[in-house]
């Protein structure tokens, strides 16, 4: 090899060695691994939580690196026969019914309906005026929304249909009381607004406190709407999920669960990204979110190799691939010793001529 490749051949090195050890700075992309859902779906599947399994096996399905796993399509295929069992939906159907909660969606679905209705209402206080009697603890959430869903369904006839909204959001609330879904600052609310409502016997000090409810309900369901409800510290909180189901839909409980709940303030600190970035972003877990914010969108699309509608943007060529590779796999270590290396090698080169020329003889006169 002609000596002048050599110093050619190391600056290449060492310029490619930077760049990756720079970009590395910004966001190391070795510390992503995607999550493997199906570990969690099998315990949820133990657990017999086929709804929940459902929801968190297909919110990685769409993904190649699931899809094309033989056991994911398997094990999606089992939760649906098993939930679409007529021996299994009458089962769930009459426990909506006669316990008022279930964890299946037919199952609630009837517990919905008849708690909807002023029956439901009814025997919820005649359950506990039951418990009042026999000394044992009366749940006072409960007591407080059926006051409250006996006085909205009058309100509801009154005003032709008006209150709607509010008796769908108390029912909602009632059935999240009853599978422990309601966090404790919303408890405490509900009991302080219903004796403010029994009293005047309007439900008007309710409607900021229940809209935000109704409208998560609305865009996401009920089972959706208490998984991100339970995960709520105050009502400032509880508006700002709003703002996340109305990007996210059903993914969005999801989402929160698998980045330990900062999917939200992400998302926030990322407006123009696309959603569905987002939710690829997401994963790989919280580290995701973050190596998507610190190294931009159109990078992290490119260094993960997801396919996105990013065409304008994209960097494209085998050259990228390649340097992908290098990203991924070539150590630190070995980056930095290649930099020195390549230093020591032009300080030899530049220090013989100096030492030589000042030891001439020219130079000794």
């Amino acid at each position: 090899m002609p000596k002048i490749f050599t110093p050619i051949l190391l600056i290449l090195l060492t310029t490619t060695s930077l760049l990756i050890l720079k970009e590395r700075k910004t966001f190391d992309i070795r510390t992503l691994v995607h999550i493997d859902p199906i570990p969690h779906t099998k315990e949820l599947i133990a657990k017999e939580k086929y709804v929940e399994a459902e929801e968190y096996l297909s919110y990685f399905i769409s993904y190649n690196y699931v899809k094309e796993n033989p056991q994911s399509q398997q094990l999606l295929q089992a939760i649906k026969s098993k939930r679409e069992d007529y021996g299994y939906k009458a089962k769930k159907f009459l426990e909506g019914l006669t316990q008022g909660k279930s964890d299946e969606d037919i199952g609630k679905a009837s517990a919905f309906v008849s708690d909807f209705l002023i029956v439901g209402d009814i025997r919820d206080l005649s359950i506990e005026g039951k418990h009042y009697i026999d000394n044992k603890e009366v749940d006072n959430v409960i007591v407080a929304l059926s006051s409250l869903g006996i006085l909205a369904t009058a309100s509801t006839v009154y005003t032709m249909g008006a209150t709607t909204p509010v008796k769908t959001s108390i029912s909602v609330l009632k059935y999240g009381k009853k599978v422990n879904k309601l966090p404790s600052w919303l408890s405490k609310q509900l009991i302080t607004q219903a004796q403010i409502s029994n009293k005047t016997k309007s439900l008007d000090n309710l409607k900021d406190l229940l809209q935000p409810i109704y409208k998560l309900y609305d865009k996401i369901g009920l089972n959706q709407t208490l998984n991100l409800l339970k995960n709520t510290k105050n009502i400032k909180e509880l508006k700002s999920f709003v703002t996340l189901a109305s990007r996210f839909g059903k993914k969005s409980n999801i989402l929160l669960k698998i980045t330990k709940g900062k999917a939200f303030e992400y998302a926030k600190s990322m407006p123009n990204v696309k959603s569905k970035n987002i939710l690829y972003a997401s994963t790989y877990g919280e580290e995701g979110l973050k190596g998507l914010k610190k190294m931009g969108e159109v990078k992290f699309i490119k260094r993960v190799g997801f396919s996105s509608n990013l065409a304008k943007t994209t960097y494209k060529g085998n050259l990228n691939s390649f340097f992908n590779y290098l990203l991924k796999t070539i150590p630190s270590s070995l980056l930095y010793a290649i930099v020195i290396l390549t230093l020591l090698y032009f300080i030899q080169k530049i220090y013989i001529p100096i030492r030589e020329l000042f030891s001439s003889p020219l130079l000794s006169k």
